[in-house]
């Protein structure tokens, strides 16, 4: 029950700062998907893909299990280390594998809130030496932002949410 309380307090540290600076940046726009093949579609592939495959890579297999007793320095370095890592992989799957999500993956909005995610999961493995409250609350950010914040339409190579560049946000 503690493991998940922390998950709920990290959720909501998420949001209360993601979704300000998110909305602001012009990166969050209210955008609703309404369509069931999409919002099944998604929820299930973010499932697997980004949640347990990154939660598994990013913070399994880069941070001391809590059963090991790490030094909380070690904690530290491994944690700063795959955040890193986390970061830049998301540049490097645009190059790669999604040229279509180039746009955003390079976007330092979208970086320092891939950032902030990774932060809270490593937190979230850290506290609870389980892979599961990572990867619902992974699951969770990315569902939202897919599914209601715009993000379907983003990663889909639509045009980016900036005021800047002519998209309304309302």
């Amino acid at each position: 029950a503690t493991t998940w309380l922390l998950s709920l307090v990290l959720l909501g540290s998420y949001a209360i700062i993601a979704i300000p600076f998110g909305v602001w940046q012009g990166l969050l726009v209210w955008e609703p998907i309404r369509d069931w093949k999409v919002i099944v579609t998604a929820t299930l592939i973010a499932f697997i893909f980004p949640s347990v495959f990154e939660e598994l890579l990013f913070r399994v297999l880069w941070l001391p299990h809590l059963s090991e007793g790490a030094a909380s320095t070690t904690v530290w370095v491994w944690g700063l280390a795959s955040l890193g890592v986390f970061i830049v992989s998301h540049p490097l799957n645009a190059v790669v594998f999604f040229p279509s999500r180039r746009a955003t993956f390079f976007d330092p909005v979208f970086l320092i809130l891939a950032g902030l995610l990774g932060g809270i999961c490593s937190v979230a493995y850290v506290q609870s030496g389980s892979l599961w409250p990572p990867v619902v609350l992974h699951w969770l950010i990315v569902v939202i932002w897919l599914l209601l914040l715009g993000g379907e339409r983003r990663i889909a190579g639509g045009t980016p949410n900036r005021l800047e560049d002519g998209v309304n946000p309302t």
